[in-house]
């Protein structure tokens, strides 16, 4: 596998940050761009971006605005999550368009990259294929602070939000890496969760325009999320190619879980089915 660095024009012409997993062959089936969970990096999708490069897949991944080396001036803060994240990941698709010609691309979203993929595909038909694991739909405990007055008078004041890594995942090792990363971040601008909250909202309300081929992996013990709300999106999605699994006794993060073999296995089956 090789791992390359560069950076692409977002919104406003903000330089992004991103990185480019590969193949050693070169050889490439089809394009995937992952988008990581809330607080963390692109760093964090790298061992599913392994085992995908090593089936022939390749990765493009971006550190989304407010987040590590893409944080800006105010880390933990997004002033739109629809004229900012969603535009800079429509930027982002042409860049990964020119690399793949005329190959598929797919888009692998966990958790509030998840939210971020589901709602670009609701807007974008055409894409030729979404996966959201334990995306944010709706979380099980409020969040500290949302109120639209702060957002105005303040939006980009920041609150203390860190998400319990304990909760995310049940591999210990990798439960190591986590509490040693010191990129992670643990703030959220008041303006963010009014943002965020409105966009689950919007995608709840959306789901059934979602047309494109869609599987949404969840996890059974998630204890951020509302699983309930993950099996309404896909019951309401108009698509004919839809999937939903649910994983008992998985952690948030699917994609680092102990058992996130059986993850791997199911989205490269579904890949494969979908490349062709």
């Amino acid at each position: 596998m090789r791992n390359e660095k560069t950076f692409f024009n977002g919104r406003e012409q903000a330089r992004l940050e991103y990185q480019v997993w590969l193949p050693d062959s070169g050889n490439v089936k089809a394009y995937i761009i992952g988008m990581h969970d809330w607080g963390t990096h692109s760093d964090r999708l790298s061992m599913l971006a392994e085992f995908l490069t090593e089936k022939g897949y390749s990765m493009h991944a971006f550190d989304i605005r407010g987040h590590w080396r893409n944080a800006g001036e105010y880390p933990g803060h997004i002033i739109s999550m629809f004229d900012h994240v969603q535009k800079d990941l429509v930027l982002f698709m042409d860049v990964v368009k020119k690399d793949a010609g005329d190959k598929k691309i797919f888009l692998i979203g966990e958790g509030f990259g998840g939210l971020i993929a589901l709602i670009y595909a609701i807007n974008h038909p055409q894409l030729d294929g979404v996966i959201a694991a334990s995306p944010f739909l709706e979380f099980i405990e409020k969040m500290p602070a949302s109120k639209k007055v702060g957002a105005r008078l303040a939006p980009s004041k920041t609150v203390k939000y860190e998400i319990n890594q304990k909760i995310l995942t049940s591999d210990l090792k990798i439960l190591k890496l986590h509490f040693a990363d010191k990129n992670k971040i643990d703030v959220m601008s008041i303006e963010t969760q009014s943002e965020l909250l409105s966009s689950m909202k919007w995608a709840m309300k959306n789901a059934s325009r979602l047309s494109c081929s869609c599987l949404v992996l969840q996890a059974g013990e998630d204890r951020i999320v509302d699983k309930k709300k993950s099996k309404q999106f896909i019951s309401k999605a108009k698509s004919h190619d839809k999937k939903y699994i649910e994983y008992d006794g998985f952690y948030h993060e699917l994609f680092a879980e102990k058992n996130r073999a059986q993850v791997y296995s199911d989205v490269f089956v579904w890949l494969e089915k979908h490349v062709k």
